[in-house]
C-alpha cells in the first residue's frame, strides 16, 4: 500500500504570490492534489503502467522523469516479469519527492533506483525501453525541451518508446478559454475554492508552461522518435506515444 497523502490545503492560505515548486509542504499532498485537480489521473496513471509494460524488453531500463512519490514505479514494478532483468530508474529535482518515492519503494518487488537530476540540464538516458514523463516536460523550460528529448531518444533502444502525459492549450483562443473553465469547474467538483483556484494558477505562472498538440509532436519528431500518436486526450490533458 502507498504512503498516505495528506489532503491539499496549501492555497487556502496566501502563499504570498511565491512560485510553485515541488518541496516538503507539496510532496505531503501529492497524490491528493493530483487526484483533485488532474482529470481522470488514476487511469492515466494505469494506462501509463500498460503501455510500460509492453514496450519494456528483457535486459533493459525503463525510465520515470519527473518520478515524485513513486507510485507509477511502484505498479510498474508489480506489473513487469521480474525474470526479465528489466532495471527501473525514477528521477527528480526534487529530494521531498524522492524520500516520498523511498519510502513508497519499499513495497517494490523490483529494485528501482533513485536520482535527483535536473531535466533542464544534461541526462543521461543508457539502454532503455521505455521512458515515461507524467506531468513532467510542461515544467521544463521550453529552450531545454528539445535537448532533453533528444537525449531520451539517443538513449532508446531500436523500437524503444517514450510515454508523454501533458497539460496542453489549444491554439484556438476561444475553445482554450472553454478548456480551462472545464477545468476549473473539475477543481471545483472535487472541493477547490474559487480562491484555492485562482492563487494556484498564479504560483503556475511562468512555472508549468503548456503547448498545443502539435507543438508537442513536432518537438518529439524533432529529437528524433520515427512515430508519434495520441492515446489519450481529456480537454487540456494530452496522453502521447512515440517510438524510436
Amino acid at each position: 500500500m502507498n504512503t498516505i497523502s495528506k489532503r491539499d490545503t496549501i492555497f487556502k492560505q496566501d502563499t504570498g504570490n511565491r512560485p510553485f515548486e515541488f518541496d516538503e509542504s507539496v510532496a505531503n499532498v501529492f497524490e491528493n492534489m493530483l487526484g483533485r485537480s488532474v482529470p481522470i489521473y488514476q487511469e492515466c496513471q494505469s494506462l501509463a503502467v500498460r503501455w510500460c509494460a509492453r514496450f519494456a524488453k528483457a535486459n533493459t531500463s525503463v525510465y520515470d522523469l519527473g518520478c515524485s512519490t513513486g507510485t507509477l514505479l511502484l505498479k510498474l514494478a508489480q506489473s513487469i516479469d521480474k525474470n526479465k532483468g528489466i532495471a527501473l530508474y525514477g528521477v527528480d529535482n526534487s529530494p521531498a519527492m524522492l524520500e516520498k518515492s523511498s519510502k513508497t519503494l519499499e513495497q517494490s518487488p523490483i529494485p528501482c533506483e533513485l536520482f535527483e537530476a535536473d531535466l533542464n540540464q544534461d541526462i543521461s538516458i543508457q539502454n532503455a525501453s521505455v521512458v515515461v514523463m507524467n506531468y513532467t516536460l510542461q515544467f521544463v523550460s521550453p529552450e531545454h525541451r528539445n535537448s532533453l528529448l533528444k537525449s531520451i531518444c539517443e538513449g532508446l533502444v531500436p523500437g524503444g518508446s517514450l510515454v508523454l502525459i501533458e497539460k496542453i492549450k489549444s491554439a484556438i483562443p476561444a475553445l482554450d478559454e472553454t478548456f480551462i473553465d472545464f477545468h476549473h469547474q473539475f477543481k471545483r467538483d472535487h472541493d477547490y475554492s474559487d480562491l484555492e483556484i485562482s492563487r494556484k494558477r498564479e504560483a503556475l505562472e511562468n512555472v508549468l508552461i503548456p503547448w498545443t498538440v502539435e507543438e508537442n509532436q513536432g518537438l518529439i519528431k524533432k529529437a528524433g522518435f520515427q512515430t508519434v500518436d495520441l492515446f489519450f486526450k481529456w480537454n487540456n490533458f494530452a496522453g502521447f506515444i512515440a517510438l524510436k
